[in-house]
């Protein structure tokens, strides 16, 4: 947990960091400013603890950090926003996890932490985690540690194993072959339940690629979360022309 000095300086500058997007809209409409947009459900994750971890899988599955806003223990939807192109291509520009049928009225800014709050933050300028093989997930952190003890034994059965080339790239291939709407030929998301294990980690081509994004938490009239979201691209400035 951050201290005293971090939670007092967070609350005081917590609303500015407040998503100015109706991140939600972009599961409720068709079209956001010009630009024809689409969803695409791909399954459920499994929160057995409701604290919530995203990250690039590739990178960061073992050491990202989780989290202060939380979410209630369950199995929600996961639903992602695509922004159908020839031109650049089929994009996913917003994950969503479903956690009850409530509409937020304002989203806040997932935080872990472990951010520099003295820092300046220019306007639309956020904390977000980093991508770098342009993938991300949303998990629990109970997976993260089944994910932990998983790989550590599989590294010590396989010589050289590789996470990306010796697990994601099988998945996404067979999503592509299962799913292939909005996916390209070797897949850009694929859901992987850890063997022996309910807990599982969607994966997610990230928007435009590598980068920095950010997780808000929608809350409803009642002050509960009722959605997170994962926002890779703002659509109606990005595809402004």
């Amino acid at each position: 947990m951050p201290d005293k000095n971090w939670l007092s300086k967070y609350e005081s500058i917590k609303e500015q960091l407040y998503s100015k997007i109706d991140l939600d809209s972009y599961f409720t409409e068709k079209q956001i400013g010009k630009v024809a947009i689409d969803t695409l459900e791909i399954g459920t994750v499994h929160f057995p603890t409701g604290t919530v971890v995203a990250c690039d899988p590739c990178i960061e599955l073992e050491d990202a950090l989780p989290y202060l806003q939380q979410i209630p223990a369950g199995t929600y939807p996961v639903t992602i926003c695509v922004v159908p192109s020839e031109k650049y291509g089929d994009r996913y520009a917003c994950v969503k996890v479903t956690v009850s049928s409530r509409k937020p009225v304002w989203y806040e800014l997932g935080m872990t932490g472990a951010e520099d709050l003295e820092e300046e933050l220019e306007e639309d300028e956020f904390f977000g985690f980093g991508v770098d093989a342009g993938m991300g997930c949303i998990i629990d952190q109970k997976t993260q540690e089944e994910y932990k003890k998983y790989w550590e034994k599989r590294c010590e059965e396989e010589k050289d194993v590789n996470l990306f080339d010796d697990l994601f790239d099988e998945l996404l291939i067979e999503s592509a072959k299962a799913h292939p709407k909005y996916q390209e030929e070797y897949g850009d998301w694929a859901v992987w339940t850890i063997p022996g294990t309910d807990c599982n980690v969607p994966i997610f081509h990230s928007g435009w690629g590598d980068g920095a994004y950010p997780c808000y938490f929608g809350y409803d009239e009642n002050n509960a979360v009722c959605g997170v979201y994962i926002r890779f691209i703002d659509i109606a400035a990005d595809y402004e022309d």
